[in-house]
């Protein structure tokens, strides 16, 4: 009788020891703190992660060889307010221009800095580029460099 009443003690005490890890924490359960700043947090990850790519390109060929061609190139991406990205001035004859942009954009205009390798040296310019649907408009900048002009959009995937 007494091995009888031992399996029943086991027993009773595997199922309540069962039913209590059973339990699961609930968002009613949560502390207070806990639940705003998940709320806060999944708000801002959601507006830095969207990222707008813009890809804009000339191509001038010459009139003795069609095969011949100098390029103009800028690719930006667009992550709330914050602009980085490429401008290239790509000659066929000549020394190249190649840097990158970093600044602000705000009613779509890029305000910020050009750092550009030509001719073996580095520089930076100020920059303001005027985002259009169908183009950039890169004003002159001070200097008289020539990084100013207008660039036809085109497919980024090109």
């Amino acid at each position: 009788m007494r091995k009888f009443n031992f399996k029943i003690l086991i027993i009773v005490a595997l199922s309540a020891f069962a039913m209590s890890c059973n339990k699961t924490a609930t968002v009613k359960t949560l502390p207070d703190p806990v639940i705003e700043k998940t709320v806060k947090k999944s708000e801002l990850e959601k507006e830095i992660d969207i990222k707008r790519s813009y890809c804009f390109r000339n191509e001038t060929r010459f009139k003795e060889n069609s095969e011949d061609v100098d390029i103009l190139e800028l690719k930006l991406d667009v992550i709330g307010n914050s602009v980085s990205g490429i401008y290239n001035w790509l000659p066929k004859f000549k020394d190249r221009r190649e840097g990158t942009i970093t600044g602000l954009i705000e009613d779509d205009i890029i305000q910020g800095k050009y750092k550009f390798t030509q001719e073996g040296k580095t520089a930076t310019v100020p920059i303001v580029i005027q985002l259009n649907e169908d183009s950039v408009i890169i004003s002159e900048d001070a200097n008289g460099i020539g990084i100013g002009g207008t660039i036809n959009r085109t497919n980024c995937s090109l």
